[in-house]
């Protein structure tokens, strides 16, 4: 089973569109789980990819401007994944 990482990057959601922009994108990533926090300004997604900026990239590509804030592998060292 690959790790799972969870990444968080600082963006702004101006309205409807970029959402649905933002959704798209994600999904050309195969990243299933994400949220965003409006009063924060916070994406944080759960991915397989362990390079962010692979994700960073893409993100940009798609019109967002992003900045990388932290990454965290969320398996545990007993190989569990942390909740």
């Amino acid at each position: 089973m690959k790790p799972i990482y969870q990444i968080s990057f600082r963006t702004k959601l101006t309205d409807t569109l970029s959402f649905q922009r933002l959704h798209d994108c994600l999904k050309k990533l195969n990243v299933k789980h994400w949220a965003y926090d409006f009063k924060e300004l916070l994406l944080s997604l759960r991915s397989e990819l362990e390079d962010f900026r692979r994700i960073q990239s893409e993100l940009r590509s798609a019109g967002f401007k992003c900045d990388f804030v932290k990454m965290e592998n969320l398996k545990g060292p007993d190989g569990l994944l942390a909740a």
